[in-house]
């Protein structure tokens, strides 16, 4: 199976759109007194950091695609499926964090 470089990118910036939902349903949980679930980002969260933290991710991401696109490094069908299951987990968290923000 061969992934096609549109299809690279639409999921890079559905993952993109991902990354800035769980940001802003957090900032909400975290506004209303809630806590960071994710112990990494626990001590970052209320930082600059951490949009700049996800905006390094989605730089390096989107590396990958150019790679993958140019020189077939990462595999691209490869790629496709590693971002598709990182969408799926990040789809879960925004899922969970907006129950949480529905029940305050």
């Amino acid at each position: 199976m061969r992934a096609r470089p549109a299809t690279l990118w639409w999921v890079f910036w559905g993952l993109a759109g991902l990354q800035f939902a769980d940001l802003i349903t957090t900032y909400r949980i975290l506004s209303l007194g809630g806590r960071e679930g994710n112990i990494f980002m626990r001590g970052i969260i209320t930082t600059p950091l951490a949009p700049l933290l996800k905006t390094f991710v989605l730089t390096f991401t989107a590396l990958l695609v150019i790679r993958s696109i140019r020189f077939g490094r990462p595999a691209p069908h490869r790629l496709l499926l590693m971002m598709g299951v990182v969408a799926f987990f990040y789809v879960a968290v925004i899922v969970n964090n907006v129950s949480i923000i529905l029940r305050h």
